[in-house]
């Protein structure tokens, strides 16, 4: 079975990422669909908040909305689909 160029390019590209960052003293555990966030969780020593792209905003955090290519990542920071979910279910 063929597929053409067109269904090759809207195959959606899943990314997943773990990030620390010390002058805040989160983690982020990053969902990207086609290098746009779409799930996120921010754990920080006193709460975990998860946020969508139906559910945006919580207090004063906000779901990343650079692209993928923004972030300054390294091979390590990326993680499986399983890893994400094992946090986001939590």
């Amino acid at each position: 079975m063929l597929i053409t160029e067109f269904q090759y390019l809207n195959k959606m590209k899943e990314v997943f990422v773990k990030k620390y960052w010390d002058e805040d003293d989160v983690l982020f555990y990053l969902h990207f669909q086609n290098d746009e966030a779409v799930r996120q969780v921010e754990i920080t020593p006193s709460s975990k908040l998860k946020l969508t792209t139906s559910n945006p905003l919580n207090g004063d955090s906000m779901l990343y909305d650079q692209s993928l290519n923004e972030l300054d990542l390294k091979e390590t920071d990326f993680i499986t689909e399983e890893e994400f979910n094992k946090i986001w279910n939590e």
